[in-house]
């Protein structure tokens, strides 16, 4: 699992106040992009692949990368505030489509007590050691956000 080795950071755009969080990644600073912002009650996270803080394949097969993937969305969204559980949204890319049946076990391992709305497409991804990547979108209750947790 990646470790966080920033802590969230809070900035003002305009009237919402935004708490942003970045990983180990290469790319985030490479490209000028975080791997989760929260705004309000929504948390939004970057197109994330199986990769180590160098930008290494993690797990050799479409199950371990997926399983990899999750955990590491997880520990961004629990940076943010929430957890698997508030995901209403992830968008999978395959970089091929014989890798569904081993991806999708592991998307239903984490979700399937709370199931997204989901799409999955296939895509060339940025390496070709990389078979999945993905994003997720979670929204927190409004009892969350009332108890002061913005």
């Amino acid at each position: 699992m990646t470790t966080f080795e920033e802590p969230a950071t809070r900035t003002e755009r305009g009237s919402a106040k935004r708490d942003t969080v970045w990983s180990s990644s290469v790319w985030e600073p490479q490209m000028g992009y975080a791997r989760g912002v929260r705004v309000g009650n929504q948390v939004f996270i970057a197109g994330t692949v199986a990769a180590d803080g160098e930008g290494n394949p993690r797990g050799e097969d479409a199950y371990a990368q997926s399983d990899f993937i999750i955990r590491k969305i997880q520990g961004a969204l629990r940076d943010l505030g929430a957890d698997l559980e508030h995901v209403v949204s992830t968008t999978t890319h395959l970089s091929d489509f014989s890798h569904f049946d081993d991806y999708a076990r592991a998307h239903k391992e984490h979700f399937g007590a709370t199931p997204p709305v989901n799409t999955t497409v296939q895509a060339q991804l940025v390496k070709p050691y990389f078979l999945v990547e993905i994003t997720a979108t979670a929204v927190l209750p409004q009892s969350l956000t009332a108890q002061g947790l913005q």
